[in-house]
């Protein structure tokens, strides 16, 4: 396997290599536990809050609306703050605007680096519960556009009231708009982060719209903030089913994207957390417009984005605001392909995208049924994907053995016919046939190392944004899903990679290309796989342990082989003692 083994060397190098150099990065999840008998508990503040942030826009954008007064300011006044508490979450209202003005994740605490808190570790991390949205923002504005009028109802006196009923809490807003009633309800529902958006304006004339403006960005609760602020985007799924991802980065502050085609859900989300408006199918999104906001030292981390919900004949509007973790099964509940609002693997996605859903549902399944660390899921995981490719790697490497006793007669049969080549092709095809094998042979003996690729492929991508391993520590290693502290994973994927091509190649032709590549590629490999998760290291060190008894059974089985008869030239001697 000499040139064969460099191929498969180069490929695997160019399959891990390339993702993270070519895609876009903007790539889900300890998982809630759900508990059906908890109860939301609420409590109303008085107290005075302020509203709006400088910069902050007055309306919504909408087809109707100059992009130019997107940044419009908002009116101070003092408002009633109402708060509600689940066993989950807590969200602050406000009724200037009747607007969600904070949402505190009380089941996902804060990691945050911090720096003389008395509260955070040892580490300077902080312990406190996440919180979604930043000082001064909103889980969203509003405005409502009522004919010609566009009117935000941060301008609208609004009274709030809360309301418990068997199905949960709901905080309601009613004032008058333009001579118009208006209500607004949240309802809260219990264990879900889901909000339930309800809103009906009397007499509405025909065409009227409720303009939802999403917050400008989403808090960071990572250790690693610029990471964090790295993967903030908008998301949003058409009609037609396709999902749609934006970068902050690739918004400009002076251009406005708008997208007019029907529109089912859009979502702001960063690493872990996401903020997702949902509309009715029946009654979706008609226009969702993006905007880039200000720049922190040429860091995207701010954008302008908003969607148009029509109001219905009679005045009436409804939707579900989402705002949590990018927990993969929870999301799959909710429908609507929530759970791929953050679409893997960049313009790879058709591809990616299927095997990253398939690692997802394997990996919870071993932790539901085994009940183990999310660490020792991923080693199980690796010894699994290994035993089971096991019989195709086993043929492919016993085609290869084949190939190899070949090699001799196929390059007498090059030598015989250099000047040609329609009659050498012949010859080489006449003795693949005489030892069943075909022209793709070769590949095949290349396939037991690109196998477990496309896995891999998918792991890095899930290793992206699983909120699942986020915090999760194994033996040595505080977090899962950040980098070993310590180097120590890499340093073993890299001596496992040796060490099985240098099984895997005894007993084999010497070879100084493929000598040369069985010291180049581990060291390669680990210079690369320093930064990236622990837990992805981990996986990889466990494949290749998991590889050395095959390779190990493969080169014993090699040495059994007689050695390849010389070739007289002009003459395939070996095809006397063919073996197939």
């Amino acid at each position: 396997m000499d040139k064969r083994f460099f191929l498969a060397l180069l490929l695997t190098a160019i399959v891990i290599i390339t993702p993270p150099l070519f895609l876009n990065r903007g790539t889900r999840r300890p998982a809630a536990t759900a508990d059906s008998t908890s109860r939301a508990t609420a409590r109303v503040d008085t107290t005075p809050a302020t509203e709006g942030a400088p910069g902050s826009a007055a309306t919504s954008p909408s087809p109707i609306t100059p992009s130019s007064q997107l940044g419009a300011a908002l009116p101070i006044a003092p408002a009633e703050t109402t708060t509600v508490r689940t066993r989950l979450s807590r969200y602050a209202f406000s009724s200037q605007g009747a607007a969600a003005v904070s949402v505190v994740l009380d089941s996902y605490p804060s990691r945050r680096p911090t720096s003389g808190d008395p509260r955070s570790t040892g580490r300077g991390i902080s312990r406190e519960p996440s919180e979604l949205l930043p000082t001064q923002a909103a889980l969203a504005r509003y405005s409502l556009a009522l004919g010609r009028d566009t009117i935000a109802l941060d301008t609208v006196p609004l009274r709030g009231e809360l309301k418990q009923g068997a199905a949960g809490t709901t905080v309601s807003y009613t004032g008058t708009l333009g001579g118009r009633s208006l209500a607004l309800d949240y309802a809260v529902v219990p264990d879900s982060f889901l909000l339930r958006v309800t809103a009906n304006v009397v007499g509405a004339p025909a065409g009227s719209t409720l303009l939802i403006r999403l917050p400008r960005t989403l808090r960071s609760n990572e250790p690693d903030t610029l990471d964090d602020i790295n993967h903030l985007a908008v998301s949003y799924r058409l009609g037609s089913g396709d999902i749609e991802s934006v970068n902050f980065s690739k918004l400009d502050s002076t251009t406005t994207r708008a997208e007019t085609r029907p529109i089912h859900w859009v979502a702001a989300r960063n690493k872990y957390f996401l903020v997702a408006y949902r509309a009715p199918a029946k009654a979706p999104f008609s226009a969702v417009q993006l905007r880039g906001g200000r720049r922190n030292n040429k860091i995207a981390n701010e954008v302008v984005a908003g969607a148009v919900l029509p109001l219905s004949a009679d005045g009436r509007v409804s939707f579900d605001i989402y705002a949590g973790p990018q927990d993969f099964e929870r999301l799959q509940k909710l429908g609507s392909d929530l759970d791929q609002v953050n679409p893997y693997g960049g313009f790879m996605r058709g591809l990616v995208q299927p095997f990253a859903v398939i690692v997802m549902r394997v990996l919870l399944w071993i932790k539901r049924t085994t009940q183990l660390n999310y660490g020792w899921v991923l080693v199980l995981f690796g010894i699994i994907i290994r035993i089971a490719l096991w019989p195709l790697q086993q043929s492919a490497m016993r085609t290869s053995l084949k190939m190899q006793r070949l090699q001799p007669e196929l390059q007498a049969l090059q030598k015989r016919y250099s000047d040609d080549p329609r009659k050498q092709q012949e010859a080489i095809m006449k003795v693949y046939k005489d030892h069943g094998m075909s022209p793709l042979s070769p590949l095949m003996g290349c396939l037991p190392m690109l196998l477990p690729m496309p896995i891999l492929f998918a792991l890095y991508f899930v290793f992206q944004n699983t909120i699942e391993f986020r915090g999760v520590p194994f033996l040595w290693l505080p977090d899962i899903s950040l980098k070993d502290p310590f180097y120590i994973t890499p340093i073993l994927m890299g001596l496992s990679m040796f060490a099985t091509s240098w099984i895997g190649s005894r007993n084999m032709p010497p070879n100084p290309q493929a000598k040369m590549m069985m010291y180049m590629m581990p060291v390669m490999l680990t210079v690369f796989f320093l930064n990236l998760a622990s837990g992805l290291n981990l996986y990889y060190a466990v494949q290749n342990v998991a590889a050395l008894p095959q390779q190990w059974l493969l080169a014993r089985e090699r040495a059994k082989e007689p050695t390849p008869a010389p070739v007289i030239r002009g003459m395939p001697a070996p095809a006397q003692k063919r073996r197939s």
